[in-house]
C-alpha cells in the first residue's frame, strides 16, 4: 500500500500500474455519504475507487452483483447498507454525497465486508469536484506471486512527498495492534461498568434481607424452626434467581441476535464456553451470597428481639 500524509493525486495509482510485476493499483479516497432510511438517513464512512483493477486489490466479499461492473453512475453497497435503505442489485440508489450533492446511482454489487472499506464504494470519477482535495488517500497494490516491486516502490514513494510503502504484513501487524489496544480499553470498561452494577446489586439484596427482620421472628415465634426458616428464604431465592437468569439472558440473546446480525449477517451471536459460565456462576454467586450472609445474620437474633425492630 502506497499511502500518502497529505494526499496522493490520481497520477499516483497510474505510475504505479506501470512498474513491471504490478499487476493492479486502486486509488482509494476516503469521504462520508448519507443513506436514506425508512425512519431517517444515516452518515456512513464510503470509498471512492478507480474501478480498473479493483476486484484484484480488494476483496469485499461480495454476494450479489459483480464488483468488476462498477463505472460512473453506479455504486457498490454493503449488506447493512443495503438492508437499511431497502436497496437491491439493479435498482437506483438516491444518496447525499459528503458536500450535500445529491446523486442517482445503479446499484451494481452488494458485499459483506464493509470494516475497514466502508458501506458505500463508488466510481471515483463519481465523487470528482465532492471531495475537499481531490485527491487520494492512498493506493492499494496487487503484485505478481513472485515479482521483486520492493526498489522500484520505494522509488515511487520518492515522487510523492511525505508518502511511505507497508506491506501486507506490516500493515496487518499495525491493524492487530490497534484491535488488541482497543480490545484492551473496552474490556477495562466493561469491568468497570459490571463492578458497578455488582455493588448496586449486592446492596439492593442484602438491604433487601436486612428489612425482613420482623418478618422471618414472627415465623419463628409461630413455630418455624430456624432451619425451616432458612430452607424458605433459600427457596424463595432460587425461584427469583431462576426468573432472573431465564429473563436476563433472553434479553441479552434478543440484543446480541440483532448487533451480531446487522454487524456480521450472523443470527446466532458467539459466546465462548468460559464466558457462560462465568456470566453465570458470577450471578448465581453474586444472589445466593447476598442473600445467605443477611439471613444468617437475621436468624442469629432472638425473634423476640427481632420482632420488635422498626423497619
Amino acid at each position: 500500500m502506497l499511502a500518502g500524509g497529505a494526499g496522493l493525486p490520481p497520477a499516483a495509482a497510474q505510475d504505479a500500474r506501470r512498474i513491471p510485476g504490478v499487476v493492479a493499483a486502486t486509488g482509494v479516497r476516503r469521504t462520508s455519504v448519507i443513506v436514506p432510511g425508512e425512519l431517517e438517513p444515516m452518515a456512513v464512512v464510503a470509498q471512492g475507487v478507480d474501478p480498473r483493477g479493483v476486484e484484484r486489490t480488494m476483496d469485499l466479499g461480495v454476494r450479489a452483483g459483480r464488483l468488476a461492473d462498477l463505472r460512473g453512475g453506479t455504486v457498490a453497497v454493503s449488506r447493512s447498507a443495503a438492508d437499511w435503505a431497502g436497496w437491491e442489485v439493479g435498482e437506483t440508489a438516491e444518496l447525499w454525497l459528503g458536500d450535500g450533492a445529491p446523486v442517482k446511482l445503479r446499484v451494481i454489487a452488494i458485499y459483506d465486508r464493509n470494516f475497514g472499506f466502508g458501506d458505500v464504494t463508488l466510481a471515483g470519477e463519481t465523487l470528482a469536484g465532492h471531495t475537499a482535495t481531490g485527491l487520494d488517500d492512498h493506493v492499494l497494490i496487487r503484485t505478481a506471486p513472485d515479482a521483486n516491486v520492493g526498489g522500484a516502490l520505494a522509488g515511487l514513494a520518492e515522487r510523492y512527498p511525505a508518502s511511505t510503502v507497508t506491506g501486507t504484513g506490516e500493515l496487518t501487524g499495525e491493524l492487530a495492534k490497534d484491535l488488541a489496544i482497543s480490545a484492551w480499553l473496552n474490556k477495562m470498561l466493561i469491568a468497570v461498568l459490571v463492578g458497578y452494577a455488582v455493588l448496586a446489586a449486592a446492596n439492593t439484596l442484602v438491604m433487601a434481607g436486612l428489612s425482613r427482620t420482623r418478618e422471618l421472628s414472627l415465623l419463628r415465634l409461630v413455630g418455624m424452626t430456624r432451619g425451616q426458616v432458612r430452607r424458605m428464604a433459600y427457596a424463595e431465592q432460587t425461584v427469583l434467581l431462576g426468573a432472573a437468569l431465564v429473563i436476563g439472558g433472553a434479553i441479552a440473546a434478543v440484543t446480541l441476535s440483532s448487533i451480531v446480525n446487522a454487524l456480521a449477517g450472523q443470527r446466532v451471536p458467539y459466546v465462548p464456553a468460559v464466558g457462560w459460565i462465568s456470566i453465570v456462576g458470577g450471578t448465581v454467586l453474586l444472589a445466593l451470597t447476598a442473600t445467605i450472609l443477611p439471613v444468617s445474620r437475621l436468624l442469629r437474633t432472638p425473634p423476640v428481639e427481632g420482632i420488635g425492630v422498626r423497619e
